[in-house]
């Protein structure tokens, strides 16, 4: 359990390291469109599959108010934590995680449109706008500063609170606890964890939508959406974002990828299983194989040129020397707590001995015959 959020509605179970931001979503209006798969699909980046429910693609274009946007343990800031939002989004799949693709984030706030972007590879636009709610109405209106992008409508709340029923349309919209993004043609995921939604049916009256329309989803009345709900939101908690490429099941696996024909890569998980801490959770791959290969090439052009050790940890990659000093977090206490005394070297000083040291490691260690550490 993270905080006081139950984990039993969950679709898949939420990374074991802390979440890295808190916040909540509220006042939210969720307007859906069917769409054509093939209009999506040039908007959707490779490796992504479109998740569909009873063979129909949507589209969701959603105004709400995000509020008290903090790191984790820190307070919000007033005039910068909360501000309105509007995104358009749609549904997508990777190796079973089902998530959101975000096409376009519109948002009333510097610091979230330069740092989001930058850090997440987020699609956010700075935009004017607001999101007001009274009784059983929200009003609400966007406009880019950047372009004639805008959006305006009214919400009316239309029917009681319930919960997603299983298999239901709205189980399929709402219930998602993860995000894709692509930065420099890599594909990240992130995930979020709350409870599970609550909302009502709800009828909207859409004044302009040229933030839709610009998409050219083939659809007919951008004004009129296929589905309308309302929900007065959750708190949310948000993790760090990590590369997509995995390998099994368990998101929480780590993988250290070692030279199969190494003596001394084979001595590193030798030396490693021998005294690994009962908590590790960490697999092996010669780099060679075609899982490691996946997954270095997913990665940044600097790991694929590299031929080096590679570790995955928390989704993140490392290389070279910061790959091989965090073995040591693996390892039971005594050995990391040699972790913080390395890196009083500095990088390049590392860097420089364990290039040395990979240069003539086949005339100082015997090569093996075959690959002998472990692989699961």
């Amino acid at each position: 359990m993270e905080g006081s959020f139950p984990t039993d509605h969950l679709p898949f179970p939420m990374p074991s390291r802390k979440h890295s931001l808190s916040q909540e979503w509220r006042d939210l209006t969720f307007m859906h469109w069917e769409v054509d798969v093939a209009k999506l699909q040039p908007h959707i980046p490779d490796g992504l599959e479109i998740d569909t429910y009873d063979g129909k693609a949507y589209i969701g274009l959603v105004p709400f108010v995000m509020k008290n946007v903090r790191p984790r343990r820190l307070f919000s800031v007033p005039f910068i934590s909360t501000f309105p939002e509007f995104n358009v989004r749609t549904y997508v799949k990777k190796d079973g995680i089902a998530g959101v693709y975000f096409l376009t984030l519109e948002a009333k706030s510097i610091i979230t449109c330069n740092y989001a972007t930058r850090a997440y590879g987020l699609p956010y636009n700075y935009a004017n706008g607001r999101v007001i709610k009274n009784d059983s109405r929200v009003m609400w209106q966007s406009k880019r500063q950047s372009s004639e992008m805008a959006l305006s409508g009214v919400t009316t709340i239309a029917g009681p609170t319930q919960q997603a029923e299983k298999g239901s349309i709205e189980e399929f919209l709402f219930e998602r606890y993860s995000l894709y993004t692509s930065i420099d043609n890599r594909l990240m995921r992130g995930y979020t964890h709350h409870k599970p939604w609550r909302f009502s049916v709800a009828k909207v009256e859409l004044k302009e939508n040229s933030l839709t329309k610009s998409f050219d989803f083939g659809i007919n009345d951008y004004l009129t959406p296929d589905i309308v709900h309302y929900s007065d939101g959750v708190v949310v908690n948000t993790y760090s974002i990590e590369i997509a490429e995995r390998i099994g099941t368990d998101i929480n696996r780590d993988f250290l990828f070692l030279d199969g024909d190494c003596g001394l890569c084979h001595r590193l998980a030798t030396f490693m299983d021998k005294r690994m801490s009962p908590k590790a959770n960490i697999g092996y791959r010669p780099n060679s194989s075609p899982d490691a290969q996946r997954v270095i090439m997913s990665l940044p052009k600097k790991f694929i040129a590299a031929d080096t050790v590679y570790l995955i940890r928390n989704g993140k990659p490392y290389m070279k020397s910061s790959a091989a000093i965090r073995c040591l977090l693996y390892m039971k206490w005594y050995y990391r707590m040699l972790f913080p005394l390395c890196w009083l070297i500095p990088l390049p000083a590392r860097n420089f001995a364990y290039s040395i040291v990979a240069r003539f490691r086949h005339k100082i260690f015997t090569r093996p015959k075959v690959c002998t550490f472990r692989v699961d």
